[in-house]
């Protein structure tokens, strides 16, 4: 039986960012999956929805090249060369991976893990022991049991089987996947309807923000009922993206007695360790935030607490979410709604980017940028919705972290002409 000091199960965000850590720090590694390497962020979330969301934004500047003194043909849509697209983008990331495995000194496993004990697994025929094992098998969408009968009802993952561009489409659920996925399908000319139980598209960011990307995708032609429940629709292709629960099942942890919720989430401590101690967990499986990029530095962390380094604990309130519709949407720390809630004395500023000069010159006007700051003048939350706000974010999630005042992030050069300005620029009505 082949003995390992670390074993992973999953090789999402989480399990290889953990694995290859691991390796570097000199242990033993051993990964499982019973997918492909990259978990449901490579294979059918992150990535191949980014190869889906560019194929919509190439469509929708061609149809508006007239905007920019270019004429061309009315465009025909391949869709099966769209998913053609997505799946090459995925392959070439899943060959990467592996050859990182294999670079790493890491033995891959193919299959699914049941744990035998807390020290022992099996994957189908073959068992291993292990020291330490770390969980990282991500997470499921959650059902509607109500559609379940209905054969039109699909899942994020099921958009990748699809031949054909369905005429009509529902999605049940407005968060960032039925977000992205409302502005894939209408840009392509489906006809779309968003359906939201709570009150707001959007519901986790600034109220502010989601009343502006409704105002949008209502102009798009997107229908849009909020505070509705979908109970049952009929003779229409509909997408589910309620929230997900945990991959915990089928593993073996109850018998071992660990601690699981009720939505699947396994509870662990601030170092990730369940109530079996030599068993720790990481990423979607924990619950939320269920961001890949969470679930990475949760494993890293993971790696190194076993290694011995000492590791930080992670700042969750630093953590970026971010939406890669058109307009993008993305933000960190408090809402306006949390800041008040918590009755903090904040100050607000707000610039639009119709006054940036990027944005005139490349017609991206669209958008604006809110800035919380306490009185102390250090960054309480930011959101921002317009083009390239994925890419924005990443300095107000260095400025949280690192505790930089207003003045430190005036004291930095911002070059011009750069959407990213419009951060300087705004930070300047408190100066």
């Amino acid at each position: 039986m082949e003995h390992y000091q670390l074993t992973i199960i999953g090789g999402g965000p989480g399990g290889y960012s953990a694995a290859f850590r691991a390796a570097e720090l000199g242990m033993k590694v051993a990964i499982i999956d019973d997918n492909d390497l990259g978990g449901v962020c490579l294979n059918w979330g992150c990535i191949p929805t980014k190869a889906l969301l560019k194929n919509a934004e190439v469509f929708e500047l061609i149809n508006n090249a007239s905007d920019y003194g270019i004429e061309v043909k009315k465009p025909k849509i391949h869709f099966d060369k769209i998913i053609e697209k997505t799946i090459k983008a995925r392959q070439r990331l899943s060959k990467g991976l592996h050859f990182q495995v294999r670079k790493h000194g890491i033995d891959f496993y193919p299959g699914f893990a049941t744990f035998e004990g807390k020290n022992k697994i099996s994957i189908g025929d073959i068992n291993i022991s292990s020291e330490q094992f770390i969980i990282a098998t991500g997470s499921s969408p959650k059902k509607i049991k109500d559609l379940e009968t209905s054969n039109n009802v699909l899942y994020a993952k099921d958009i990748f089987n699809l031949k054909n561009l369905p005429k009509r489409l529902t999605i049940v659920g407005a968060g960032a996947i039925g977000i992205e996925y409302a502005y894939f399908f209408n840009s392509f000319g489906v006809d779309v309807s968003l359906i939201e139980a709570q009150e707001n598209i959007l519901p986790n960011e600034d109220q502010e923000i989601s009343k502006w990307v409704e105002k949008v995708f209502k102009r798009k032609k997107i229908k849009i009922q909020t505070g509705v429940f979908a109970e049952n629709i009929d003779n229409q292709t509909v997408l589910v993206s309620i929230g997900v629960e945990g991959n915990s099942k089928g593993l073996g942890l109850r018998k071992l007695g660990m601690e699981i919720d009720d939505n699947n989430h396994i509870i662990v401590n601030k170092e990730y360790q369940t109530n079996i101690d030599n068993i720790y967990a990481v990423g979607d499986v924990i619950g939320a935030p269920w961001l890949a990029h969470v679930s990475t530095v949760e494993g890293i962390f993971v790696a190194d607490y076993l290694g011995g380094k000492n590791p930080k604990h992670i700042n969750y309130n630093s953590v970026p979410a971010c939406t890669y519709s058109k307009p993008e949407i993305a933000s960190i720390g408090f809402t306006e709604k949390q800041i008040v809630e918590k009755n903090i004395n904040f100050k607000t500023a707000k610039s639009f980017f119709n006054s940036n000069g990027k944005a005139v010159a490349t017609s991206s006007t669209d958008g604006f940028i809110k800035i919380f700051v306490s009185d102390s003048d250090l960054i309480l939350g930011a959101h921002i919705v317009g083009s390239n706000a994925t890419e924005m974010i990443s300095e107000f999630s260095l400025a949280i972290t690192n505790k930089l005042t207003v003045n430190n992030i005036l004291d930095s050069i911002h070059p011009h002409p750069t959407f990213s300005e419009a951060i300087f620029e705004t930070l300047m009505q408190l100066k």
